[in-house]
């Protein structure tokens, strides 16, 4: 019996883990440390938009979100994305792209991921970070992270705005 039991949950993860989306999931993660730092972008269409996210995915129209047309999205949600440490703006290192297929983004059902490394040279005492992508929604989530290195002393005091869009983060040495 308890082999039966262990069985059907199996088979049950899979539809359950999968539910359709109402409304558009965005979330920026930052990842700092005390001279490094990564960001990553989850963005989940919502059911609701199937048209709009094919529309802002599919460039060519021809049903599959292929490599180029990704690449087009992460470069676009990317220069949407203002970041900067100790007030100097910085680049993004290798940026990775990764995406559910078409259908399933359509359906609400799958995920985009965006990730890169921050090119920084200095010790963190700000980092400020605004999000303005609205091809899919307006709203972000964005979260800091810290790393294991920053956890050995104070951590940075976390500044959220109205807009919801943007956080600053201060170092309270």
């Amino acid at each position: 019996m308890k082999w039966l039991c262990l069985v059907a949950a199996a088979g049950l993860s899979g539809p359950l883990a999968a539910h359709p989306h109402s409304s558009v999931d965005q979330q920026v993660h930052l990842a700092v440390g005390t001279d490094h730092a990564e960001v990553t972008i989850r963005i989940i269409p919502a059911a609701t938009e199937g048209d709009l996210t094919r529309e802002v995915l599919d460039l060519d129209q021809d049903g599959e979100l292929d490599s180029a047309e990704a690449r087009v999205f992460q470069d676009t949600v990317l220069a949407a994305l203002e970041i900067s440490w100790n007030t100097q703006p910085i680049t993004l290192v290798d940026p990775q792209i990764s995406a559910a297929p078409l259908e399933r983004l359509e359906a609400g059902q799958g995920q985009i991921e965006i990730t890169a490394t921050l090119s920084v040279t200095a010790a963190m005492e700000t980092v400020h970070l605004t999000m303005t992508y609205d091809g899919l929604g307006a709203n972000w989530l964005i979260q800091p992270y810290y790393f294991e290195d920053l956890r050995e002393g104070p951590l940075p005091r976390i500044l959220r705005f109205e807009d919801s869009n943007r956080i600053e983060l201060r170092s309270t040495n």
